[in-house]
């Protein structure tokens, strides 16, 4: 009988010791979200980036050139096999603000994006399914076209890495800029010098390590309770 009423005893115990950890899952799970995005890539920094992200255990979403992967297709394809998420970010990078005002603009912007996407699946084997148009340029036209395509349009709530602030104060506004629902955006890629994004990557990291928020793909990010650009 003793024995009996130990073994159920632990058996008892053991079930409260899997629900606890149940709830400690459920509860790593919820915790609040926030992604961070990088444009015009893939470039010279990117296999640098992925260490990092790698070693910090977080997801990401890489907005792809088709320019870019046609001239580094094994970073693509790192960046892919590494569980980042790809999108897409047209193939060249026009200037919209200018190509937005001509008769043919729809036209050109399907070309652009089917590009980049020809581009991506080629080095990939992924179908993009999140556009991001260059600059950030947003216009009704854009978003019908853009749906039509087959995609969805997504932008930033923060960024400021292509302007001349000096770094310290660069990191600190990308810092106060972490928070539950935000879209950050960084560059590893475009023809210039990105090392400061693999600085800034991590302090972006640090404090949302500091305020309990998880970095997640962008997709993750849309389809959870707490999306807020």
């Amino acid at each position: 009988m003793l024995k009996r009423t130990l073994l159920l005893t632990l058996a008892a115990l053991a079930c409260a010791a899997a629900a606890q950890i149940a709830q400690a899952q459920a509860q790593a799970k919820r915790r609040p979200q926030f992604a961070i995005t990088y444009d015009d890539g893939p470039g010279q920094i990117t296999g640098d980036l992925l260490a990092i992200l790698e070693r910090r255990k977080v997801k990401a979403t890489f907005f792809m050139l088709g320019t870019s992967v046609r001239r580094y297709p094994e970073l693509a394809k790192k960046v892919q096999d590494a569980g980042h998420l790809i999108a897409n970010h047209t193939d060249s990078h026009k200037n919209w603000f200018k190509v937005g005002n001509t008769a043919d603009r729809e036209k050109v912007l399907a070309s652009e994006v089917k590009k980049a996407e020809e581009a991506i699946v080629k080095a990939t084997g992924f179908k993009p399914a999140i556009l991001r148009m260059p600059n950030g340029y947003d216009r009704p036209w854009v978003r019908e076209a853009v749906k039509k395509l087959g995609y969805r349009a997504a932008n930033w709530s923060y960024g400021s890495d292509w302007s001349k602030t000096p770094e310290p104060k660069m990191t600190e506004e990308y810092r106060k800029a972490v928070r539950a629902g935000g879209v950050l955006l960084l560059h590893d890629g475009g023809g210039k010098s990105r090392e400061k994004t693999l600085r800034i990557t991590e302090a972006i990291l640090d404090e949302a390590e500091r305020l309990g928020l998880e970095a997640v793909r962008l997709d993750t990010l849309l389809a959870g309770p707490n999306t807020r650009q």
